[in-house]
């Protein structure tokens, strides 16, 4: 039998009356039941359903404000640790595979295994979730609750800075890549990076599970209006409002727009099982060549190729060479391709430039970042048999400079910052390139590997956090898939798109560049200082934790008289 004390609204504040209530004993079974079966299913189905919606393909960015809600709430109910952590692991993997389901057209057990990887970060925060809000309920707001909210927004953010450090990194879609297509509220990436955007999400889902938690939680007829109030709302909703109209106006308003060239955009979208197939050699250059003389023809300052387009390398192979310089003098137009270049037994994976008049320039760009098993594999003494999935070469070298590349179109002179396939979703390469001084950057990537699904939009959002990064245009030419340039506030100004087939075609089109003149010879604060904001993650979790030390260093012990105190409760 339960029994619950609970109290009687005084007449006045000098009389308070208790009295025991009996339990409804049906009803406290339904709630039995109903945590302890039906909820953790739920939460994994929600979790997961909320947090996959909000990424391409389906681009439901508001869900990102409520994906963590369900677990939040639930953790507030002091879950038992087995039946929660169970149910933590699998939404961490399950949302993973959700989004990497596209990765299996290279690898069934990679796909798994990086999904499963990827997932532990969701589970060690969830983990968090469960050990500090229930600790938050009942303490003050300014020295317990706020610090610890901010430690668990903090948290998050750090979990998705380590993602991307260790064991060879993988920053893959991070929280804020959700809003891609929100202009507004990315403008503050260009102050924190995108950590600052993913903590403003993270922290709006648990202000609200705490608001959420607060109306479910009391009777609010039985409730003075001051005791409705919910800061932790309030305060994310004041920090969402600042992000967006504090930098919109600031920095989206008043644009100089400035032309800087046309571009004649080359897709070949040449088919990952014919692109190193000696025999489809020849059909795929000449696959490249009519749509690059079709381009050109229709306008185009200068030609775009994309990631290692031709399938002998442009520096090694005199016959690759020959071919590229002489249609860039049939074009009469200088070519910006990502190609390849041997140096000794050494490949790399390059951006370089082809003119009319000099042929194949260097310096070029070498790729910095390395894919894992695809340009080479990590600790390959201890996997001998292992192979990497480019079939040319040995393991790839890899640059060590952000190498600009100098480009001459229409009498005017441009610094060009590279990045070569996933580089794009490390943020430090695209500070380092336009620290070293550029005017754009160029994204030359092959997408083919991963078939017409997620993959190659999942690959473009980050194009679009780097752009607002670092207040510089970016360039994207793809050899199959998301084709386009972005300007410095992530507004996706061009696309090539086929009526009938989406971003996934064989053609060409011509972009417009333009650029901010204000942003041609500055550089922005991310820029400037990196990730400070992840060190002020890191404060936020230290605080926090000390927050809810120094609150519950006194012992709950009983003492007589417990029981009458107002608000308290007991259940047998």
């Amino acid at each position: 039998m339960a029994y619950r004390i609970s109290k009687l609204r005084p007449r006045s504040a000098a009389r308070q009356e208790y009295h025991f209530k009996k339990a409804d004993p049906q009803k406290t079974a339904i709630s039995t039941v109903f945590r302890k079966w039906i909820w953790p299913p739920l939460a994994v189905l929600l979790t997961v359903g909320l947090y996959t919606a909000a990424f391409p393909n389906i681009n439901i960015a508001e869900t990102a404000y409520l994906f963590a809600l369900p677990f939040v709430l639930w953790a507030c109910t002091r879950p038992a640790f087995k039946i929660y952590s169970i149910c933590a692991l699998l939404t961490g993997f399950f949302s993973w595979i959700v989004l990497l389901w596209w990765l299996r057209h290279v690898t069934y057990t990679g796909t798994i295994t990086l999904s499963f990887y990827t997932g532990l970060y969701f589970f060690l925060w969830l983990m968090a979730v469960w050990w500090v809000a229930p600790r938050l309920e009942g303490k003050p707001f300014l020295s317990v609750r706020l610090p610890g909210l901010l430690g668990l927004a903090g948290l998050w953010v750090v979990l998705e800075h380590l993602r991307g450090l260790l064991f060879t990194g993988f920053p893959w879609l991070p929280l804020a890549a959700s809003q891609w297509d929100r202009p507004a509220l990315l403008q503050v990436i260009s102050l924190t990076g995108s950590a600052g955007l993913s903590f403003i999400l993270i922290f709006f889902n648990l202000g609200l599970a705490f608001y959420l938690r607060r109306i479910l939680g009391e009777k609010s007829s039985r409730s003075s209006w001051y005791e409705r109030i919910c800061p932790e709302f309030y305060t994310a909703l004041a920090i969402l409002l600042c992000a967006v109209t504090g930098l919109l106006w600031s920095e989206v308003f008043g644009i100089q727009s400035q032309k800087l060239f046309t571009a004649s955009t080359i897709q070949p979208y040449i088919r990952q099982s014919l692109k190193w197939d000696p025999a489809a050699a020849r059909e795929n250059l000449a696959t490249i060549e009519k749509y690059t003389l079709y381009g050109t023809a229709v306008g185009g300052d200068v030609v775009l190729w994309p990631e290692s387009v031709t399938p002998w390398p442009i520096k090694g192979d005199d016959g690759a060479r020959a071919w590229a310089e002489e249609l860039a003098r049939r074009v009469d137009k200088t070519i910006l391709m990502g190609n390849m270049a041997v140096e000794g037994e050494t490949w790399y994976n390059i951006i370089c430039t082809v003119t009319p008049e000099n042929g194949f320039t260097e310096p070029y760009y070498a790729k910095r970042r390395l894919v894992p098993f695809g340009e080479y594999v990590p600790l390959k003494r201890f996997l001998p048999f292992v192979d990497k999935m480019v079939p040319i070469g040995d393991a790839f070298g890899h640059g060590d400079l952000a190498q600009i590349i100098p480009l001459r179109i229409s009498n005017r002179d441009y610094r060009v910052g590279s990045l070569i396939c996933y580089e794009d979703i490390f943020s430090r390469l695209a500070r380092q390139s336009v620290q070293a001084g550029v005017d754009f950057l160029y994204v030359a990537t092959n997408n083919a590997w991963y078939g017409e699904e997620a993959g190659a939009y999942q690959h473009a959002v980050h194009s679009v956090l780097r752009a607002v990064e670092t207040r510089r245009p970016v360039i994207r030419c793809g050899n199959g898939g998301w084709s386009g340039w972005i300007d410095e506030f992530g507004n996706v100004r061009h696309v090539l798109r086929s009526s009938d087939k989406g971003i996934y075609f064989r053609g060409s089109d011509v972009m417009e560049i333009n650029r901010d003149a204000r942003w041609a010879s500055r550089l922005s604060f991310y820029v400037r200082y990196g990730d400070w904001f992840i060190i002020l993650c890191g404060l936020f979790i230290l605080a926090g934790y000390f927050s809810l030390f120094l609150s519950t260093k006194e012992k709950n012990t009983y003492r007589p008289g417990d029981l009458l105190r107002p608000g308290s409760s007991v259940e047998n």
